[in-house]
């Protein structure tokens, strides 16, 4: 979880300034003791009176410094001096986690949330089991999110919230709040059916009558979305007849949801009911023509009919959008193969193994191209 979003904090690091301190002052005071010959940060709004002219009071320097390793520390744990920091965090203040949480919580109050994001980072990486710092971790990557305009940015502090929550109900499995919030983030990533089962362990475990009222809204709003979600699930674990039960009611509403046609094409396919498969998806080629997983589906379904022209048609009509896709390039092949163009079949599957060398699939058809 460290990881995720340090190359979007390292430039915040221009918020500190590096000092040294003087040995009078560090032989006066106790709590310095073992910040000898290292670079000890300050925050530079605060820089307005340092410790190395004197001119402020120890104790306000002292918290100053705090604040400036708390910062460091946020910004990249792996800093050359982090051990020394957190050594002197927490012979400053035994309760420096608490302190923490109210400096985060003082930054987010201010919609300052970068500085709260890295506040409450660093509280998770000095103590990942402390629960306040991982939730309210969790929840100011939401706010952050919300308003930074780098996508991929945005996409990282999404998934880092995510992943805080579940560390959060996996360590803490009783702890509500974490399950309402999750659910939403598994709605807004369309894991309807994960959002819905982590909703309904929020209500088991008791939340308040408005959130509970707010999740039964969410989750009739996404009833047909999770029908989908389970029906896509069963033909993906190739139970076809299962999944058609799911997804066959919801053509007539949805008749031009590309990806809900796709899916009864594919359970059609699963069942050898090749004329319906090509049905559906020559349905949503009439209105996405270029959508790839169904050129390529097509052209499965037209190699195990025999045609072997509209079959070829669709695989190189794909390669053309995809054009490093292995799975097309081995699916070309093997049509060739089938067909007796052994050479093609030779060109197209040495293609898809070069870029896939470790897919089962592709080494199978070389197998069989050697046999040959």
């Amino acid at each position: 979880m460290e990881k995720r979003l340090a190359p979007y904090l390292k430039d915040r690091l221009n918020d500190v300034v590096f000092i040294e301190l003087r040995k009078d002052i560090e032989m006066k005071n106790e709590q310095l003791k073992g910040l000898e010959n290292i670079q000890i940060p300050m925050m530079v709004d605060e820089m307005g009176e340092s410790i190395k002219d004197g001119s402020a009071s120890n104790e306000i320097k002292v918290a100053s410094m705090a604040r400036g390793m708390i910062y460091v520390i946020g910004i990249d744990s792996n800093f050359m001096y982090s051990n020394e920091y957190r050594k002197f965090l927490y012979k400053f203040d035994e309760k420096i986690e608490d302190y923490i949480i109210y400096e985060g919580l003082k930054y987010a109050d201010n919609k300052k949330f970068q500085e709260a994001l890295i506040t409450f980072r660093a509280l998770v990486i000095l103590n990942d089991e402390n629960i306040n710092g991982l939730y309210n971790y969790a929840r100011v990557c939401q706010d952050l999110s919300e308003v930074v305009e780098d996508k991929k940015y945005k996409g990282a502090l999404k998934d880092e919230c995510i992943e805080a929550l579940e560390i959060i109900i996996e360590k803490y499995p009783d702890f509500a709040p974490a399950y309402y919030h999750l659910g939403f983030r598994y709605a807004n990533k369309q894991l309807f059916k994960k959002a819905q089962l982590t909703w309904e362990e929020c209500m088991e475990l008791g939340i308040d009558d408005e959130k509970k009222s707010e999740i039964l809204f969410k989750l009739k709003e996404l009833k047909e979305q999770i029908q989908y979600e389970e029906g896509y699930s069963y033909i993906l674990n190739n139970r076809p007849e299962e999944g058609l039960d799911k997804l066959l009611p919801l053509e007539e509403k949805y008749s031009d949801w590309w990806n809900l046609l796709f899916f009864i094409g594919l359970a059609y396919r699963q069942l050898n009911k090749l004329d319906e498969a090509i049905k559906y998806f020559e349905k949503i080629l009439s209105f996405k023509p270029q959508q790839v997983d169904t050129l390529n589906e097509l052209g499965l379904c037209y190699g195990s009919t025999g045609d072997f022209n509209k079959a070829e048609k669709m695989f190189k009509k794909a390669l053309g959008i995809r054009v490093e896709d292995s799975e097309i390039l081995c699916n070309l092949g093997v049509l060739y193969m089938n067909f007796g163009e052994i050479d093609l079949a030779k060109e197209y599957i040495k293609k898809a193994y070069d870029r896939n060398v470790e897919d089962p699939i592709i080494i199978e058809c070389m197998k069989r191209l050697e046999l040959i």
